[in-house]
């Protein structure tokens, strides 16, 4: 129903605003991850890096009459669930198709389930080779865990 209504309006789902949420409430230490990720890959000029948050979220059209949208929320506020229910996830490993052995959740905003997800599946998930160099354990994975970036 809530996406019929929209399409009606012409938002989209992530376009929609949250009035209660002001950009004093979003986690700092997330804008200042996304400035050096998107510096370091190119996205964004020396010159955004001093932009304020305000105005970051402006330039990613996260803002509608000053008012933030749910994409805002989603991405830089430290508890999105609390205005998104089901923002998280959930992560299963089967042993079978309906053996659930073990189950996890990532929470956070996007940023941190991402990272989380992938630290995650790194220490949990994914089977390493084992390997030793003297008394030294090297673990070497199928797929390469360094183009994944660290959350401050």
């Amino acid at each position: 129903m809530d996406k019929f209504l929209l399409q009606k309006k012409g938002v989209r789902w992530d376009g929609a605003v949250i009035p209660r949420v002001s950009v004093d409430d979003l986690k700092k230490e997330t804008f200042v991850f996304f400035r050096n990720r998107g510096f370091k890959n190119k996205r964004l000029s020396e010159d955004n890096l001093t932009d304020s948050d305000e105005h970051l979220l402006e330039n990613l059209k996260l803002v509608e009459n000053g008012y933030l949208k749910r994409a805002a929320v989603l991405l830089f506020h430290p508890d999105p669930e609390k205005f998104v229910t089901g923002a998280y996830v959930k992560i299963g490993y089967f042993e079978r198709e309906a053996d659930l052995i073990f189950q996890d959740e990532v929470h956070g905003n996007l940023f941190e389930q991402v990272e989380g997800t992938i630290d995650l599946l790194f220490t949990k998930y994914i089977k390493a080779m084992i390997s030793y160099d003297g008394i030294h354990r090297n673990e070497t994975y199928e797929y390469p865990r360094k183009p994944f970036g660290r959350l401050c």
